[in-house]
């Protein structure tokens, strides 16, 4: 596509170019171009606030070494002047006479001497010491029996070692054997009913040990004491102790574990 006033320039090109610019344009566009000088300020007028900042904190550490120099000052104790004053001569007419107040020691002597009751007093202390050791030996508490601490309801620990006692002593009569039997019946806990089952099983020779478990297999209404009667049973040569495992068995009240255990035994024995 043809410009008419691009062709018309180029045309009349000689036309244009006798044209300049004024001297006031030229020397514009001279001044834009020259580069501009870079001033360099002085170290001091580049870090004027620096400088302010040295100048405080130099007045300020100034001032804190003055304030500690004078505190010291201030601390400083006068001279004692005591020694100077007490070497100087007390005038014969001011002087008073010397009073030599007495000792604790001498006031206890005199009174010693005056009183001799007091002396006696010393010796309270270790019969009062004496009286004191008598009394506690009177008064050490007395040991508590079996049958009292196999009765504690308070702590099983204590029945427990009560059980240990009768285990370590090795000695069955009717009234340990009557003890235990109560124990292993009826006791709270079953760790308890447990260890007296345990002891009693030691004497299984005695016929009236063995009369113990019977009448405990009939009554016992624990579990695990009842599988622990059980089989300590099947050891057992007793009329009563087979009618009370046949009524385990057949009663709907017995857990099947112990049901299971006594069928167990009457097959051993040929009893079924």
């Amino acid at each position: 596509m043809n410009d008419p006033i691009k062709k018309f320039i180029q045309e009349h090109r000689e036309a244009f170019d006798n044209l300049e610019p004024s001297a006031d344009v030229l020397e514009r566009l001279k001044a834009q171009l020259r580069p501009t000088p870079v001033v360099k300020k002085s170290f001091f007028k580049r870090y004027q606030r620096t400088n302010w900042l040295a100048a405080a904190s130099l007045l300020v550490g100034m001032i804190c070494i003055y304030l500690l120099t004078e505190r010291q000052g201030q601390g400083e104790t006068p001279p004692d002047n005591s020694l100077a004053a007490a070497k100087q001569p007390i005038p014969a007419a001011t002087a008073e006479p010397i009073v030599v107040l007495p000792t604790a020691a001498d006031s206890l002597a005199t009174r010693t001497k005056s009183h001799p009751a007091a002396n006696e007093g010393s010796a309270l202390p270790k019969k009062r010491e004496n009286l004191h050791v008598a009394d506690m030996k009177r008064t050490k508490p007395a040991p508590v029996s079996l049958a009292v601490r196999l009765a504690d309801s308070s702590s099983a620990s204590i029945r427990l070692a009560a059980i240990l006692e009768i285990e370590q002593s090795g000695k069955m009569d009717d009234k340990i054997r009557t003890m235990l039997s109560t124990t292993m019946n009826k006791d709270a806990n079953t760790n308890v009913r447990l260890a007296a089952l345990d002891v009693l099983s030691r004497y299984l020779q005695d016929a009236d040990v063995a009369a113990v478990f019977a009448s405990s297999l009939a009554t016992q209404d624990d579990p695990l004491v009842q599988l622990g009667i059980v089989k300590v049973a099947a050891q057992i040569d007793h009329v009563g102790i087979e009618e009370a495992l046949f009524a385990l068995a057949r009663s709907p009240y017995t857990f099947a574990a112990v049901k299971d255990e006594v069928y167990a035994v009457l097959l051993n024995q040929n009893k079924l």
